[in-house]
Protein backbone atom coordinates (compact mmCIF):
# COMPACT_ATOMS: atom_id res chain seq x y z
CA UNK A 1 0.00 0.00 0.00
CA UNK A 2 1.35 3.44 -1.19
CA UNK A 3 1.26 6.17 1.77
CA UNK A 4 -0.61 9.06 1.04
CA UNK A 5 1.81 12.11 1.03
CA UNK A 6 -0.78 14.07 2.99
CA UNK A 7 -0.79 11.80 5.77
CA UNK A 8 3.46 12.14 6.05
CA UNK A 9 5.26 14.11 8.82
CA UNK A 10 6.32 16.99 8.12
CA UNK A 11 10.10 17.64 7.11
CA UNK A 12 12.50 18.60 9.93
CA UNK A 13 13.37 22.46 9.65
CA UNK A 14 16.66 23.13 8.17
CA UNK A 15 18.91 24.48 10.96
CA UNK A 16 21.91 26.87 9.67
CA UNK A 17 25.20 25.69 10.39
CA UNK A 18 26.52 26.69 13.91
CA UNK A 19 30.19 27.50 14.92
CA UNK A 20 32.23 30.47 15.21
CA UNK A 21 32.21 31.89 12.29
CA UNK A 22 27.98 32.10 11.63
CA UNK A 23 27.65 33.46 15.23
CA UNK A 24 30.07 36.59 15.07
CA UNK A 25 28.69 36.97 11.05
CA UNK A 26 24.84 37.16 12.40
CA UNK A 27 26.17 39.38 15.28
CA UNK A 28 27.91 41.58 13.08
CA UNK A 29 24.97 41.88 11.22
CA UNK A 30 22.61 42.54 14.70
CA UNK A 31 25.50 45.51 15.50
CA UNK A 32 25.63 46.67 12.18
CA UNK A 33 21.58 47.20 12.24
CA UNK A 34 20.64 48.02 15.91
CA UNK A 35 24.02 48.88 17.66
CA UNK A 36 26.21 46.94 20.03
CA UNK A 37 23.86 46.77 22.72
CA UNK A 38 21.56 44.79 20.78
CA UNK A 39 23.60 42.03 20.45
CA UNK A 40 22.90 39.58 23.30
CA UNK A 41 23.26 35.47 23.38
CA UNK A 42 19.50 35.14 23.27
CA UNK A 43 19.18 37.76 20.29
CA UNK A 44 21.72 35.65 18.46
CA UNK A 45 20.12 32.12 19.03
CA UNK A 46 16.99 33.34 17.90
CA UNK A 47 18.47 34.65 15.06
CA UNK A 48 20.26 31.48 14.27
CA UNK A 49 17.18 29.18 15.52
CA UNK A 50 19.17 27.81 18.25
CA UNK A 51 18.98 27.31 22.12
CA UNK A 52 21.37 30.15 23.74
CA UNK A 53 23.53 27.90 25.76
CA UNK A 54 24.37 26.32 22.62
CA UNK A 55 26.31 29.32 21.77
CA UNK A 56 28.68 28.64 24.87
CA UNK A 57 30.19 25.53 22.80
CA UNK A 58 32.03 27.87 20.25
CA UNK A 59 31.97 31.55 22.21
CA UNK A 60 32.88 31.72 25.87
CA UNK A 61 31.03 34.92 26.53
CA UNK A 62 29.48 38.42 25.44
CA UNK A 63 32.95 39.90 25.81
CA UNK A 64 34.87 37.03 23.84
CA UNK A 65 32.07 37.91 21.11
CA UNK A 66 32.90 41.52 21.19
CA UNK A 67 36.36 41.36 20.48
CA UNK A 68 35.54 38.96 18.07
CA UNK A 69 33.17 40.92 16.49
CA UNK A 70 35.60 44.10 16.53
CA UNK A 71 38.08 41.99 14.71
CA UNK A 72 35.75 40.66 12.20
CA UNK A 73 34.65 44.85 11.40
CA UNK A 74 38.23 45.59 11.43
CA UNK A 75 39.80 42.87 8.58
CA UNK A 76 43.32 43.65 7.09
CA UNK A 77 44.18 47.01 7.00
CA UNK A 78 45.42 48.65 3.55
CA UNK A 79 48.50 47.55 1.80
CA UNK A 80 51.02 50.17 2.02
CA UNK A 81 53.73 49.32 -0.02
CA UNK A 82 55.59 51.63 -1.92
CA UNK A 83 53.87 54.39 -0.49
CA UNK A 84 55.04 57.85 0.10
CA UNK A 85 54.83 58.80 3.98
CA UNK A 86 51.73 61.26 3.36
CA UNK A 87 50.07 59.42 1.20
CA UNK A 88 50.29 55.95 2.99
CA UNK A 89 48.94 57.99 6.01
CA UNK A 90 46.00 58.99 4.23
CA UNK A 91 45.39 55.81 2.84
CA UNK A 92 45.31 54.48 6.06
CA UNK A 93 43.13 56.94 7.67
CA UNK A 94 40.86 56.78 5.13
CA UNK A 95 40.19 53.01 5.06
CA UNK A 96 40.08 53.17 9.07
CA UNK A 97 36.87 55.53 8.32
CA UNK A 98 35.26 53.83 6.01
CA UNK A 99 35.51 50.70 8.71
CA UNK A 100 34.11 52.95 10.96
CA UNK A 101 31.33 54.58 9.09
CA UNK A 102 30.07 51.24 7.78
CA UNK A 103 30.60 49.84 11.45
CA UNK A 104 30.00 53.13 14.02
CA UNK A 105 29.63 50.83 17.34
CA UNK A 106 33.15 50.58 16.82
CA UNK A 107 34.66 53.96 17.63
CA UNK A 108 33.31 53.30 20.87
CA UNK A 109 35.67 49.86 21.33
CA UNK A 110 38.55 51.27 19.87
CA UNK A 111 39.14 54.13 22.56
CA UNK A 112 37.89 51.54 25.35
CA UNK A 113 39.77 49.73 27.82
CA UNK A 114 40.69 46.51 26.20
CA UNK A 115 43.04 44.36 25.27
CA UNK A 116 44.38 44.89 21.12
CA UNK A 117 43.11 42.13 19.33
CA UNK A 118 44.92 40.57 16.27
CA UNK A 119 43.12 42.50 13.25
CA UNK A 120 43.85 45.95 15.37
CA UNK A 121 47.70 44.77 16.13
CA UNK A 122 47.81 44.44 12.37
CA UNK A 123 46.26 47.82 11.66
CA UNK A 124 48.79 49.71 14.09
CA UNK A 125 51.72 47.22 13.14
CA UNK A 126 51.47 48.53 9.22
CA UNK A 127 51.43 51.84 9.82
CA UNK A 128 54.19 51.97 12.06
CA UNK A 129 55.96 49.87 9.66
CA UNK A 130 55.54 52.32 7.11
CA UNK A 131 56.56 55.59 9.01
CA UNK A 132 59.92 53.53 9.90
CA UNK A 133 59.94 52.25 6.29
CA UNK A 134 60.08 55.87 4.98
CA UNK A 135 63.05 56.26 7.40
CA UNK A 136 61.53 58.08 10.74
CA UNK A 137 62.39 56.63 13.78
CA UNK A 138 60.40 54.49 15.77
CA UNK A 139 59.57 57.19 18.60
CA UNK A 140 58.21 58.96 15.29
CA UNK A 141 56.16 56.42 13.92
CA UNK A 142 54.54 55.89 17.34
CA UNK A 143 53.67 59.62 18.09
CA UNK A 144 52.02 59.56 14.01
CA UNK A 145 49.79 56.49 14.96
CA UNK A 146 48.75 57.77 18.07
CA UNK A 147 47.87 61.47 16.59
CA UNK A 148 46.19 59.86 13.09
CA UNK A 149 44.40 57.33 14.99
CA UNK A 150 43.49 59.82 17.29
CA UNK A 151 41.74 62.06 14.50
CA UNK A 152 40.61 59.37 12.34
CA UNK A 153 38.92 57.88 16.05
CA UNK A 154 37.70 61.56 16.70
CA UNK A 155 36.18 62.27 13.56
CA UNK A 156 34.48 59.32 12.99
CA UNK A 157 32.79 59.64 16.80
CA UNK A 158 31.51 62.82 15.96
CA UNK A 159 30.19 61.79 12.84
CA UNK A 160 28.34 59.10 14.75
CA UNK A 161 26.37 61.72 17.18
CA UNK A 162 23.51 63.75 16.03
CA UNK A 163 24.24 67.73 16.33
CA UNK A 164 21.30 69.70 17.73
CA UNK A 165 20.24 71.95 15.66
CA UNK A 166 19.39 75.88 15.45
CA UNK A 167 15.82 75.27 16.62
CA UNK A 168 17.10 73.03 19.63
CA UNK A 169 19.26 75.43 20.84
CA UNK A 170 16.58 77.89 20.59
CA UNK A 171 13.95 76.01 22.56
CA UNK A 172 16.89 75.51 25.34
CA UNK A 173 16.82 78.96 25.84
CA UNK A 174 20.72 79.24 25.50
CA UNK A 175 20.99 80.40 22.17
CA UNK A 176 22.70 83.84 23.24
CA UNK A 177 24.73 81.88 25.81
CA UNK A 178 26.71 79.78 22.64
CA UNK A 179 26.29 82.28 19.71
CA UNK A 180 29.41 80.72 17.67
CA UNK A 181 27.55 77.30 18.00
CA UNK A 182 24.33 78.91 16.56
CA UNK A 183 25.97 80.62 14.27
CA UNK A 184 27.05 77.00 12.97
CA UNK A 185 23.95 75.65 13.28
CA UNK A 186 22.23 78.32 11.25
CA UNK A 187 24.46 77.65 8.39
CA UNK A 188 27.14 80.17 8.79
CA UNK A 189 30.05 78.00 8.04
CA UNK A 190 33.09 79.70 6.84
CA UNK A 191 34.89 77.44 4.35
CA UNK A 192 38.34 78.62 3.61
CA UNK A 193 40.50 78.52 0.36
CA UNK A 194 39.45 75.47 -1.64
CA UNK A 195 35.91 75.82 -1.01
CA UNK A 196 33.80 72.99 -0.14
CA UNK A 197 36.69 70.35 1.00
CA UNK A 198 34.98 68.01 3.13
CA UNK A 199 35.37 68.29 6.79
CA UNK A 200 37.01 64.79 7.12
CA UNK A 201 39.98 65.64 4.18
CA UNK A 202 40.33 69.07 5.90
CA UNK A 203 41.26 67.61 9.08
CA UNK A 204 43.53 65.55 7.88
CA UNK A 205 45.23 67.56 5.30
CA UNK A 206 46.00 69.68 8.56
CA UNK A 207 47.30 66.62 10.80
CA UNK A 208 49.59 65.79 8.25
CA UNK A 209 50.73 69.16 7.88
CA UNK A 210 51.30 69.12 11.01
CA UNK A 211 52.96 65.66 11.37
CA UNK A 212 55.12 66.80 8.12
CA UNK A 213 56.19 70.20 9.73
CA UNK A 214 57.47 68.08 12.97
CA UNK A 215 59.59 65.67 11.02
Amino acid sequence: MTSDPRWSPPPAPVRRALDRVSIVATALDVADADGLAAVSMPRLARELGTAPMSLYRHVPGKDALVDLLLDTALGAPPDLHGCGLRLGCEIWATALRDVLGEHPWAVGLLAGDRTAGPAECAWAEALLAHVVATGHPLHAAVEILHLVHGYVRGSAALAGDRLPTAADLERSGRAAELPVLARLLGGAVVRGPGGAEPLFESGLRRTLDAVEATL
